[in-house]
């Protein structure tokens, strides 16, 4: 799962809604990557973002997942409105990037992440922690997309998307 924050102390945000999720007695957190300092990817903003990966394990169903992300958003005061294009600033963000080998399309969810193998804030944290998971859509590697998201924007077929790891601490 990826996790996001634009506004106020990401730092606690993050840690706090990464904790939130543990605290569901259907989900056993694994591992979360360090944090990442990225410019907004396609959006406009003054704000830098801090994202980060996970990797749990949940019993719970896709949808009933993402139900679960909701509600630890609105707690931290997301409120998603319908008809809204594009993206905004936000307190959290928290997206399911892959749910096992699933391949999911319905109206609410897609999976894997329609945009994970083009932001950088996604690829890299994953490398991270998981370097050889396998997209079950390209087959391809964590490691191979990262660096063949790397490769197109050297090659200037994909925008330069400034990246720094951080620490939690």
């Amino acid at each position: 799962m990826a996790l996001g924050s634009n506004l106020g102390d990401s730092h606690r945000i993050l840690q706090q809604a990464w904790h939130d999720l543990g605290e569901d007695k259907e989900i056993k957190l694994i591992i979360l990557s360090r944090p990442y300092v990225t410019e907004p990817v396609g959006m406009e903003s003054e704000n830098l973002f801090l994202n980060a990966v996970g990797i749990l394990e949940t019993n719970h169903t896709p949808e009933q997942l993402l139900a679960l992300l909701q509600q630890v958003e609105k707690g931290f005061g997301r409120i998603r409105k319908t008809g809204q294009n594009g993206y905004r600033d936000r307190l959290l963000d928290l997206d399911i990037l892959y749910y096992d080998d699933c391949v999911l399309t319905t109206e609410e969810l897609l999976v894997p992440h329609p945009h994970r193998a083009e932001r950088l804030f996604v690829l890299a944290p994953l490398v991270e922690i998981d370097p050889l998971h396998c997209d079950p859509c390209s087959g391809q590697t964590a490691v191979a997309m990262h660096q063949k998201l790397l490769q197109q924007m050297k090659d200037g077929k994909e925008a330069f998307q400034a990246i720094k790891a951080e620490t939690w601490g």
